[in-house]
């Protein structure tokens, strides 16, 4: 009798299947811890994505020839600054207008003599906007450490040195300035370009405008301005203060002198008649008040050529020196003696 023949299956016991399961439920979870670390960066992530994406833009945009600088507008200024400002600008922005630096670029600016102050604006794609506050010549100055003469602004800042071929007949000079180099000079040069400024006001404030017979400004000393007249060697002390006043009277003396008037021996009670023999060699007139004046006289200078007035009166021929002229001599005015004993009182005085 033929034994049947069974064949049973093993199956695998509960460890093993355990065992199974776990190795086919590791990579499962390690992925899924993965997407969940992934899923918590999520921001971050795309704030990555993000920059790299516009930085990668950004480098593009530069690299492109659409955002090269081509125009420069200027304004605010005459046409010679302006050309040098476009050439400076155009010089310091090469590459892309995205990539030049406006505050350097501004500073450049600002260092020019003739800008005091700028302002840029970058329009895309190509065009630089500079708007520019130009310093105005001021006042022709001589100033010590420079050899020629320059024009200073209101600020007292040097703007360029004074060219005849370009800027013509100089006007009203002032000499006396003190170097600009240090800050205690540029402080004095403040307090006298404010003298200056008052002076000029007062004297044009009405008619006859008085700025016309003056020649150049003396303000090295601050307590008193001095002034030399137009076409004269003659120099008139204003002190700091009522400069058209004192400037008016001391004009009324030296063309009265020059017309040989007798009546400004009755009205300014000088009782030198010898005066007008003196009159070619005036030399200086200190106005002490605006009705108190020092004459002082050089009988060694030679006299002068004879001129116009400021009223169309051309001054009479001077005449010869005595034959032994004396030196530097003084007429004073109120209460003062000159070297002869000589006083001469103001009207209304004994």
């Amino acid at each position: 009798m033929a034994h049947k023949r069974t064949t049973r299956q093993v199956l695998p016991s509960r460890r093993e299947q355990t065992r199974e399961a776990a190795a086919i439920r590791i990579p499962r979870t390690r992925q899924g811890a993965v997407w969940e670390q992934l899923y918590a960066w999520r921001t971050g992530i795309l704030w990555v994505v993000l920059l790299v994406g516009l930085s990668s833009l950004g480098l593009a945009m530069t690299r492109s020839s659409l955002f090269l600088l081509r125009q420069v507008e200027v304004t605010g200024c005459q046409p010679p600054v302006a050309e040098d400002i476009e050439r400076l600008v155009r010089q310091q922005s090469t590459g892309s207008l995205l990539t030049v630096s406006l505050p350097t670029l501004r500073q450049n600016l600002e260092s020019l003599p003739r800008v005091r102050q700028a302002r840029i604006v970058r329009i895309l794609p190509d065009t630089l906007r500079v708007v520019i506050e130009e310093r105005k010549p001021f006042v022709l100055a001589q100033m010590a450490e420079r050899s020629g003469l320059v024009w200073l602004d209101e600020e007292g800042v040097v703007i360029t040195v004074y060219d005849p071929d370009t800027d013509g007949e100089p006007p009203t000079l002032a000499v006396g300035f003190a170097s600009d180099r240090d800050a205690a000079g540029r402080r004095e040069n403040r307090e006298r370009l404010q003298l200056y400024r008052n002076l000029t006001w007062a004297l044009d404030a009405a008619e006859p405008r008085l700025s016309e017979r003056i020649e150049s400004i003396d303000l090295s000393r601050l307590q008193d301005v001095r002034v030399q007249l137009r076409n004269s060697r003659i120099v008139v002390g204003l002190g700091r203060e009522d400069f058209r006043e004192r400037l008016l009277h001391a004009c009324e003396i030296v063309d009265a002198l020059q017309r040989r008037d007798t009546s400004i021996l009755e009205r300014m009670r000088f009782s030198d008649p010898r005066i007008f023999e003196k009159a070619p060699y005036l030399k200086t007139v200190n106005m002490v008040s605006a009705r108190q004046v020092n004459l002082e006289f050089d009988e060694r200078l030679p006299a002068p050529p004879a001129r116009a007035t400021a009223g169309g009166n051309k001054s009479t021929p001077p005449r010869k020196p005595p034959p032994n002229p004396h030196p530097a001599q003084r007429v004073r005015q109120r209460g003062g003696s000159t070297q002869h004993g000589t006083r001469h009182p103001l009207p209304g005085q004994p």
